[in-house]
This record gives structure tokens, C-alpha cells and sequence, in this order.
């Protein structure tokens, strides 16, 4: 492609059809006569006169109008560079063909504009901008059509950020078929676009940033631009030494606007600071299509309506049309509903960070929870930040480097409607000094050709795993354990299935009582006894005192009380709430009801004054030997069927513990409503990304029945029906 430049000099262009141009405050322009589709058209300008603020853009309103060859114009936003009164606007053409702009200048109450001038696209080799697919909601296609399924680690931030220890790792990742991760905007540990003092901007950190996506572009690595984290409203001493709210320049004391954190959402004068340094960023960076989505917040549980104003708002100055998230933790255990979050039309994508501490088994949770959000919110779903634990490094945790939870977060995450894999956060400390990128490069073997710009992407109905049993069968008790999540509304219909995983979501341990009923629900549990059986909730905590009934199929079966007082009563101990003028007591009770074999809804309600909190729950007689230990996850694929299969013994804590897991042999199950006819079955090893073997199976009744390989860990199989 040519690189012709035509500079457009006030005195000289302009002079014929504005004798008094060459007094405007823009001085001269600069930008190339022709530019390539995808890639970026720069257009740099002088000013005359420099505002006393140059990042303010109220003050200094310099943007660009840009027509393309059908007509229609969008407005780019210059940002200041800091350098000589240089102004740029950067801006990334879709199409071929010939295009016009002109530039437009407010300051104060001076206005100037340039004589419009032309350039000329040529067509591009690229993929352009991640767009929202017409045909289904879970899977963003490229401007060329082309599919994306990210695979990668969090980067969130490197010791000074040299732009060479980003490339290190950006060359690791396309060495291993990966092509995601996660970058933060940070007031200490990271990237400081915002300096000392509110309003202005560094530069230095800005020219890193521009350096970082320049490698992205070159490896072909997306990123989800972080603009903030939690840490930077936090006030009390945390963890990680992350209390920064006496660093930020929003803070009073550092010449801000805010008196405390919270006041960053609601002061207006911080509100159109926090607007200016969006627009710096969309200005300055909104060009890039390697910038996959724009996150408001790392871990911070923002108020709903700042967040919508926050992503209308990026949306509706930034002409580029990247995708807007946030993520949610701080402050820690309180009340907040994520549905408020998620359920707001301009956040295009969910972010779950999901740690092993927080979860009685991840990757049943990450599976669960990935499955109830597709269904509600029918959006792009991102584990963007996954560990053993969230307070210690996996490398502590898995000193071997099995790799075995980040392993089967790939897979799982994959396999359940995420558009990637599993972000894993210890990226520095464990995924490349245990070197455990082949996981990655395995799984993207498998996925190669499969199209995932269908519309059709849909789980797989299928049923639970068995294995052939010698002799008589046997049954046992399932026991599962409760999520420990403050206030979760989001769940609410579970089932159980008699290998004792847990779909519709976690069950939360706290079953609300009258007096908190913003939180309080009624789940419903639906089981499917083998034979006679029992159900059984172990209570371990109640405040104030709890009335729980057990429902059989829509009858009360049993309701007991659970008082709650000063001295000695039903319970074991009891503890007085100084600050909130309560009691809380501790027991070790149960409340049970007898099942008959076959399939029912139990419900749960608490109509006491207050929560009680289950332990976990049993379910006797309800697996019986017939079952096989195992968990599966599928999608139906344009055609394709995808399935993963996991032997349950292969997990993160028993890896820890030194127990090898038995291997899974015999066992089978049925892919159901599937049409008659041939299919060929690929089995597939999930760590080497190979082909084990291939069989030819035929269906019958709309069922497809298949024997698994025998396996230790995990495998995966591909189905396409022949013809």
C-alpha cells in the first residue's frame, strides 16, 4: 500500500476560500492521502493558542468529522499529546473507498474549523472491531465475520510496565493459540492514566499503552482495558496493601472533589472528571480493535445507576463500538444483587472471577452459574478472573504445577456458553513459570473449524453418565454443600442431579427469613429419587430466630422452629450482636422429610424473623452404584455436537492431597433429540489437543447412545452427523 502524506498548511490550502484562515487557532494539519480498511488514519493538528488545561475538553473541544463513501459521518474526539500543542485523532475506517473529514475546534468561546479534506481507504487483510453476533447472543464475531473464542490469562499489570515484559508474555500466549487477556488502568499498581492531580493525564503511561497495544496488534492478543480497580476507593487496610483512596486525586485532600469513596459516584463534579478521562481514553485508545471491551470496574460493586450513566455514555461518544463491562466484589459480603448489574442493557458482557475459596467446588459452580446467566441474560459471559484462592497464588496452592484446576476451567467454561476460556489470575506467579500453556494450545487444537458464528449454539440434552455394574446395585447418600453468598437472589430453581451436582446456580446457605425480604426467596429443589429416601437440611446458624417448612410437591410436609435468645435454649451456643442489637445462636440441628422413589420439588421457606443458615444438604439412598463419578458439559454447535466429560476424582484438591483418581471405564451415555441417521464420533485427548480414535454411531428414536474410552482425567468428543 502507498503511504502518500498530504500536510494541510492553514497559510497555504486554505488561503483561496478563507483569506482569514491563517490567523484560526488550527495552525496547520497533517494527516496521510490514504489509509487501509481496519488500520488506523491518524490526523495531527497545532493549535495557536493553548487552553490552561489541554485535557479538558470543555475547554479544549477539538474533534474531527469523518464521512465515509455512503454519506455517513461520525464525530472523533482529538486528545492532546502533550507535545509542541500536538493534537491527534485517531480513527479506524470499516470500509473501502473515499472519505472526507474536517476538523472542528471549541475553545472557550472561540470556535475555528478546517476546510474539509479527503482521503482514500483501501481495502484491508484485517478483522476489524468484536461485534455482537445477529445469530446468537453468546459468541462476538470480527467486522469480517470471522468468529472469536479467546483464550488466555489476566496480564492485569507488569513492574513498570516495560512494554518488553508485555511482549514476553503476548509472544507466550500466540505461541499457545491464545489470543486474550486482561489489562488494568490502575492508580498504583498499574497503568496511571490519571495523575496526582484530578483532570490531567500522564503521559508517559499513556506512550506505554500505546506501546502495549501496538503488541497486541502485532501478536493478535484482545484485551479487556480495565479503567479502574476497587483498590482505588478503598479506605480500610486490605489484604494486599490495596488501600488507595489517600492516593487518589478524586480525594479532598489531594485537591479532588470527594470528601469519602462513595461521593466518586454521585458528586457532579467528579462524575464529569471521571466523564473527561473516559473521553481521553475512548479519544486516544478507542481506535484500537485489539481492545476487545472496556471494564468500568475491577471488583467493585458500583451503584447500578452510575453504571448505566458510565456505559451510555462511552457508548455514546466512542465512534469505534467496543463492548462495555465491569466486574463485582468490593465491598466484601455485602448486600448487592449482580442482576441489578447485569441486567443494565449497555453492559454487553459478563464478568465472573470465580476463586476455589469462595465455591465449595468451582468447577461445578463455574458450570452452574455460566448456565443460569445464559439463560436470564442472554449475553457474552467471561470467567475474566479464576484461581485456587483469591488471597494466596496458585503456584503456593499447586506447588507441582498439575495445572489441574486451570485445566479444567478451560474446558468447562468453554463448554457452557462462555466465548472463552477461563482468564486464570496468577499469570506472573504460576501459569508461566510452571509452563502451563499447553492446556491452551490443546483445547484450541480441538476447537479449530468449528463455527462459532452459528445461530444455533444451544447445551445438549443429555443424560448422566452411567457404568455397567456387576451384581446387585447399591445406593448412597449425596451430601451438597451450600454457597456462602450473602443476599443472592439470582438463583432460585435448582436440581440435583444423583451424581450430586448442583444446576440452576449455587444454593445459597442463607434462607432469608420476613425481616430482610429484598433477599428472601422460596428455592426450588428438584430431585429424582433412585429408590425411598430422606432429605435432610443441616442447620448450623440462625439470627434471631428462623421458621423453616419443607414442601413435598407443592404439600407442607413439616415446618420447625428455630428460636433464637440469651442463655440456654435448643441451641449450642449464643452469641449478642452489640452492634446490631441481636442474637445469633449457633446449632447443630437437622430438619428432614421422607421421599418416596421418583421425581419431585421440594421447597424451602423460612417464615421466622430472620435467616438461618444450612450447612449443607443431604440426600440418602440417591446414587446408586450404577452412576458414574463423573460430570459432563455439551453444545450443539451448527450441527456439531461438542461434549466434555470429567472423572470428578480428577480435581484441584485431590491432586493437592496426592490421590490419583481411578480410571472411568465403561461408562456410556445418551445424547437426546438428535436426528436418525450416522454420526461420526472423534474421542479427542483434552492435554495433548489430539484425536484418540473415531467411531461410527447411528441413532435411533431420536437418541444417540455412546460409549466413552476409558479415561483417568478428562476427554472430549466431536459429533457431526455424516452428510
Amino acid at each position: 500500500m502507498r503511504n502518500k502524506a498530504t500536510p494541510i498548511v492553514c497559510a497555504l490550502m486554505l488561503l483561496a476560500a478563507h483569506p482569514a484562515r491563517c490567523e484560526g487557532i488550527i495552525t496547520s494539519i497533517y494527516s496521510p492521502a490514504e489509509a487501509e480498511q481496519y488500520e488506523t488514519f491518524e490526523i495531527s493538528a497545532t493549535l495557536s493558542k493553548v487552553p490552561k488545561n489541554p485535557y479538558n475538553f470543555n475547554e479544549a473541544g477539538l474533534s474531527a468529522d469523518i464521512t465515509d463513501p455512503e454519506g455517513k459521518t461520525v464525530s472523533v474526539n482529538a486528545f492532546y499529546t502533550g507535545r509542541e500543542n500536538l493534537w491527534k485523532v485517531r480513527y479506524t475506517p470499516l470500509t473501502a473507498g473515499k472519505f472526507s473529514y474536517s476538523l472542528k475546534l471549541k475553545l472557550g468561546r472561540e470556535k475555528d474549523e478546517s476546510k474539509p479534506a479527503q482521503f482514500t481507504v483501501m481495502p484491508g487483510k484485517g478483522d476489524g472491531f468484536l461485534r455482537k453476533s445477529k445469530e446468537n447472543p453468546f459468541y462476538p464475531i470480527f467486522d469480517s465475520g470471522k468468529a472469536f473464542i479467546g483464550l488466555g490469562h489476566n496480564i492485569a499489570w507488569i513492574t513498570n510496565n516495560n512494554a518488553s515484559a508485555y511482549e514476553t508474555y503476548f509472544s507466550l500466549l500466540n505461541e499457545n493459540g491464545c489470543n486474550l487477556t486482561r489489562i488494568w488502568l490502575n492508580n498504583r499498581w498499574t497503568l496511571n492514566i490519571e495523575d496526582a492531580t484530578v483532570g490531567t493525564y500522564n503521559l508517559q503511561d499513556s506512550d506505554k499503552l500505546d506501546s502495549i497495544l501496538a503488541l497486541a496488534k502485532r501478536y493478535g492478543i484482545y484485551i479487556v482495558l480495565t479503567l479502574d480497580s476497587y483498590s482505588s476507593l478503598m479506605d480500610e487496610k486490605g489484604g494486599w496493601g490495596e488501600e488507595s483512596w489517600k492516593y487518589n486525586p478524586y480525594n479532598k485532600e489531594n485537591g479532588g472533589p470527594c470528601e469519602k469513596p462513595m461521593d466518586f459516584f454521585t458528586d457532579p463534579s467528579a462524575k464529569e472528571y471521571y466523564k473527561n478521562r473516559i473521553k481521553y481514553i475512548i479519544a486516544r485508545w478507542g481506535y484500537s480493535p485489539n481492545i476487545l471491551a472496556f471494564e468500568l470496574w475491577n471488583e467493585f460493586d458500583a451503584p447500578a445507576d452510575w453504571v448505566k450513566e458510565m456505559a451510555s455514555y462511552i457508548k455514546s461518544i466512542n465512534p469505534h463500538g467496543q463492548f462495555v463491562t465491569t466486574s463485582l466484589g468490593y465491598p466484601w459480603g455485602n448486600n448487592f444483587q449482580e442482576s441489578a448489574i447485569w441486567g443494565i442493557d449497555e453492559i454487553d458482557m459478563i464478568d465472573r472471577h470465580l476463586y476455589g475459596d469462595s465455591a465449595p467446588d468451582i468447577i461445578e459452580n463455574l458450570i452452574s452459574v455460566n448456565d443460569v446467566f445464559a439463560e436470564k441474560f442472554k449475553k457474552f459471559i467471561l470467567v475474566g478472573e479464576f484461581g485456587l484462592n483469591a488471597g494466596k497464588s496458585d503456584s503456593e496452592i499447586d506447588s507441582a504445577g498439575s495445572g489441574t484446576a486451570l485445566h479444567l476451567s478451560q474446558w468447562s467454561a468453554l463448554m457452557t456458553r462462555s466465548f472463552a476460556g477461563a482468564l486464570n489470575w496468577w499469570w506472573a506467579e504460576y501459569v508461566r513459570p510452571k509452563n502451563l500453556y499447553y492446556n491452551y494450545s490443546a483445547l484450541r487444537n480441538f476447537i479449530k473449524g468449528i463455527d462459532w458464528t452459528a445461530g444455533n449454539v444451544a447445551p445438549l440434552e443429555m443424560t448422566p453418565l452411567k457404568k455397567t455394574v456387576k451384581g446387585k446395585v447399591s445406593y448412597s447418600d449425596v451430601t451438597v454443600k451450600t454457597n456462602d453468598s450473602w443476599g443472592e437472589t439470582i438463583f432460585t430453581d435448582f436440581v440435583i442431579a444423583n451424581s450430586g451436582d448442583v444446576s440452576g446456580g449455587m444454593i445459597n446457605a442463607y434462607l432469608h427469613g420476613m425481616a430482610k425480604t429484598a433477599f428472601r426467596i422460596e428455592p426450588v429443589i428438584t430431585v429424582d429419587y433412585p429408590k425411598d429416601g430422606k432429605f435432610i437440611l443441616h442447620i448450623d446458624m440462625v439470627s434471631q430466630g428462623a421458621s423453616i417448612s419443607i414442601s413435598l410437591d407443592d404439600n407442607t410436609v413439616i415446618t420447625k422452629e428455630f428460636p433464637a435468645g440469651p442463655g440456654e435454649g435448643p441451641w449450642k451456643r449464643s452469641l449478642y450482636r452489640k452492634d446490631e442489637k441481636i442474637y445469633q445462636c449457633i446449632y447443630d440441628a437437622s430438619i428432614e422429610i421422607d421421599v418416596p422413589k421418583g421425581h419431585h420439588k421440594i421447597r424451602l421457606s423460612n417464615r421466622g424473623k430472620d435467616w438461618a443458615r444450612i450447612k449443607n444438604i443431604t440426600l440418602t439412598n440417591y446414587a446408586d452404584s450404577s452412576f458414574a463419578y463423573t460430570r459432563a458439559a455439551g453444545l450443539l454447535v451448527d450441527g456439531q455436537m461438542l461434549v466434555w466429560i470429567q472423572n470428578k476424582d480428577y480435581n484441584w484438591k485431590n491432586v493437592k492431597k496426592g490421590i490419583s483418581p481411578s480410571p472411568s471405564s465403561g461408562t456410556y451415555f445418551s445424547i437426546l433429540g438428535v436426528s436418525d441417521g450416522e454420526y461420526d464420533v472423534e474421542w479427542w485427548d483434552t492435554f495433548k489437543g489430539e484425536r484418540i480414535s473415531g467411531v461410527t454411531v447411528k441413532s435411533e428414536n431420536k437418541e444417540l447412545k455412546l460409549s466413552v474410552p476409558e479415561f483417568t482425567k478428562d476427554i472430549a468428543c466431536k459429533i457431526r452427523k455424516r452428510g
